[in-house]
């Protein structure tokens, strides 16, 4: 048989052969391409299932290209804590300052009161020495009429030996300041105040007086008076102000209006120091500089 022939020959059984196998091909492929779409479906729908079962909650869409929210606080939230914090200051020191100024009055009330007490004294004393007075003047009138005779002189010596001694003087500036040294020794505060109260009051020009207002500062300080040592300071000060005990006042009254709360005051007592006491003694200068210490004062 020719060679042509030969080759139509498998050709043409080849042919149907060839085609059968590329059609179970296609079947094949079209098969494998429904499993894996359908393979991606389900896993695309698994998460749905899932939050439609409950086992997953869904989650929030997210933006990264956008920009981050910012949660904004209240805008009067902190101003309104401020002015509360501020009003609340203010109400402390307007406070401090009122009970400066009760402690102050009750200082004047007890100044009055004192000054009372002595007046009525004065008139106690003035209306006894009166008495006193006119029984002795009447005594002795009836001394003059009684007959001369032992006995008549008898009872004119014990009518004359009853008459009551004139009361003794009130005590002098030296007394009442070296009362209230004492007392201050024995820790007597109240005793002490009380002599140089009335030491201030009866002799303010007198050298003992003037000290004693200096002593009555401090008598009020150590005692927690902050009131009415200042108005004790400040008195000395105005009755000696180049006096030794000036510029220990200063610093005595800084501590005074500093626990009053009036940083103002309390500032301008310690520049008058400063300009007055370049050089201090070291004790002095100690107490300056504690005092310094507690709160600084604005550079003047």
């Amino acid at each position: 048989m020719a060679a042509p022939q030969v080759a139509s020959l498998i050709s043409s059984q080849i042919a149907p052969l060839s085609s059968r196998a590329a059609q179970r091909a296609l079947q094949f492929g079209t098969l494998l391409s429904l499993v894996v779409v359908g393979a991606g479906l389900m896993l695309s729908a698994e998460p749905v299932w899932a939050q439609a079962r409950g086992a997953n909650p869904p989650v929030a869409a997210t933006n990264p290209s956008g920009p981050t929210p910012v949660t904004v606080p209240p805008i009067s939230a902190e101003p309104i804590s401020a002015r509360l914090i501020i009003r609340l200051e203010q109400v402390e020191r307007q406070a401090a300052e009122l009970t400066g100024r009760i402690e102050v009055l009750e200082a004047l009330l007890a100044k009055q009161q004192a000054s009372q007490d002595r007046l009525v004294q004065e008139l106690e004393a003035e209306r006894a020495n009166q008495s006193a007075v006119a029984v002795s003047g009447s005594r002795v009138a009836d001394i003059a009429t009684v007959e001369s005779s032992p006995a008549a002189a008898q009872d004119a010596q014990a009518l004359v030996g009853d008459v009551a001694p004139a009361p003794a003087p009130p005590p002098g500036a030296d007394s009442l300041f070296s009362a209230a040294q004492l007392a201050l020794q024995r820790g007597d505060y109240q005793t002490a105040e009380s002599n140089l109260t009335n030491l201030v009051t009866n002799f303010p020009t007198a050298p003992e007086g003037i000290e004693g207002r200096w002593l009555l500062g401090e008598t009020r300080f150590v005692q927690s008076a902050w009131g009415p040592a200042a108005e004790a300071y400040l008195s000395y000060l105005e009755a000696a102000p180049q006096g030794g005990r000036a510029s220990e006042s200063l610093v005595r009254l800084a501590g005074a209006f500093g626990q009053l709360g009036n940083a103002k005051l309390r500032c301008s007592a310690l520049d008058e120091f400063k300009r007055r006491t370049p050089n201090p003694d070291p004790t002095l200068k100690a107490r300056a500089d504690a005092e310094v210490a507690r709160s600084p004062c604005p550079a003047t």
